[in-house]
């Protein structure tokens, strides 16, 4: 598994979504290309490594292939390695809100909250949020004027194909 495959496979066992819905085989955004690179850039490189490869590993130990297999590596990986499971939750956040979180840990008034900085336009109009509202981000929409007026498709529509 390279590098890409595995952090697709990561991806799929923190959000829940289908292969299809983050690494799409015609893939116009590639935003997982960027969410790898800023997940690198905001961790850094060592530690992302070893999460991928501690995933890798933990992935041998799941027999067979469950449609459940990512989430269960996921799973497995934060009972070896609690201390991955930030990280990985910041990545969650990363593709759901398209945004990087900081939670502040001073003594000041704002401790233990949490800040994001949107990484770019595409992050914000590909996060998955959108697709679990059934809905589009504010100002980028690829439905026809008038698309209110009938019954949305199936949550699965939105939620197993590329936007």
């Amino acid at each position: 598994m390279d590098p890409m495959d595995t952090f697709v496979s990561l991806s799929i066992g923190l959000t829940g979504f289908k292969r299809g819905a983050l690494a799409p085989d015609n893939d116009t955004h590639d935003i997982k290309s960027l969410y790898l690179q800023t997940f690198i850039d905001r961790v850094s490189q060592a530690t992302v490594n070893d999460i991928l490869l501690w995933y890798k590993l933990t992935d041998r130990h799941v027999s067979g292939n469950p449609p459940d297999r990512e989430e269960r590596v996921v799973a497995l990986l934060f009972a070896d390695k609690p201390e991955y499971e930030f990280p990985c939750r910041q990545l969650l956040f990363l593709w759901y809100a398209g945004a990087w979180p900081t939670v502040t840990d001073t003594p000041a008034a704002t401790h233990g909250q949490t800040f994001s900085e949107v990484i770019s336009a595409d992050s914000y109009t590909q996060g998955l949020v959108w697709r679990v509202m059934q809905s589009h981000p504010m100002g980028r929409s690829t439905y026809h004027y008038g698309y209110w007026a009938q019954p949305p498709a199936p949550l699965s529509d939105y939620l197993e194909n590329p936007v």
